[in-house]
């Protein structure tokens, strides 16, 4: 069920996730949730109204189920076994995240992927999600404002198309660095607005 629309947030929470997936077809399974992805990094920048960078959160998960990283994913995002290794358990870091994100505010993201990422490994660890904001897709609102074409584009496109220079993709912060460049051409006001119908 979506929850009630917050337009008037006094911080916007942009944030990325990287993740790893089993090596093999297997699912591990706990509270009844199986775990497609499991978070490896939570990059985050906060933003005030005006979309001003305000402050940045970033850190790498310690996997404690699928604990070999996948080839593709190491290629994808130069995180190797050896930086997760000093880095800390999901329920610590994702509830340093949830503190670092204060009281008041939504959350931004480019695409669904990362709410339902964050979701899943929450439940599979049996925390909490119903206090979680709202997430709002700045892919969707770029695709509503700018392509007007109905399907979803990579962040890439959107910042080649908008002649923004990117940071490395692939990297939790720099992916919400440059997502939140693309929020700063769109409509936002607008763009809250057509989650509300």
């Amino acid at each position: 069920m979506k929850k009630n629309i917050i337009t008037d947030a006094t911080e916007y929470v942009v944030f990325d996730l990287e993740w790893n997936r089993p090596t093999t077809r297997y699912r591990a399974k706990n509270n009844g949730v199986k775990l497609k992805g499991e978070i490896i990094q939570i990059g985050a920048i906060k933003l005030n109204q005006k979309l001003e960078v305000i402050d940045e959160f970033d850190i790498y998960v310690k996997p404690q189920v699928y604990h070999k990283m996948l080839k593709e994913i190491t290629q994808i995002t130069d995180i190797t076994n050896d930086m997760l290794n000093e880095g800390v358990p999901f329920q610590q870091a994702v509830k340093m995240f949830l503190d670092w994100c204060g009281e008041d505010y939504v959350f931004c993201s480019w695409s669904a992927n990362d709410i339902i990422r964050l979701e899943e490994n929450m439940l599979y660890y049996n925390m909490e999600i119903d206090d979680l904001p709202e997430c709002y897709d700045m892919q969707y609102m770029f695709d509503d404002q700018i392509t007007m074409d109905g399907r979803d584009f990579a962040l890439s496109y959107a910042m080649w198309k908008l002649n923004i220079k990117p940071k490395r993709a692939h990297s939790a912060l720099n992916d919400a660095i440059n997502t939140a460049s693309v929020m700063r051409f769109l409509d936002f006001s607008s763009g809250l607005e057509a989650y509300a119908v």
